[in-house]
């Protein structure tokens, strides 16, 4: 998907960076997390509910106007596609 790319910076942590219109970026972190350190906006997929799979996206940057609650649960949802997909081929 050339709208999206995905990074793992040094320290391990993960970015995602949609290109596309709404651009943004934004850390993520999957498995169990403690969320208790994340400050803002944050976005859950729990998976498949006991907590090892569970995925997180925060941090947001956004570079354009923010979408409405529809469009963004829309825009995660395709985002933690991607990032499964980065997370299988990565196995």
């Amino acid at each position: 998907m050339p709208d999206w790319s995905l990074e793992q910076e040094s320290g391990g942590r993960c970015v995602i960076k949609h290109h596309a219109t709404p651009r943004f970026s934004a850390q993520w972190v999957s498995g169990k997390t403690d969320l208790a350190g994340i400050d803002g906006q944050c976005w859950s997929d729990l998976g498949s509910g006991d907590g090892t799979d569970s995925l997180h996206i925060f941090g947001f940057q956004w570079r354009d106007p923010t979408p409405d609650a529809l469009a963004f649960e829309r825009l995660m949802q395709e985002a933690a596609q991607v990032i499964d997909e980065w997370i299988t081929g990565q196995l």
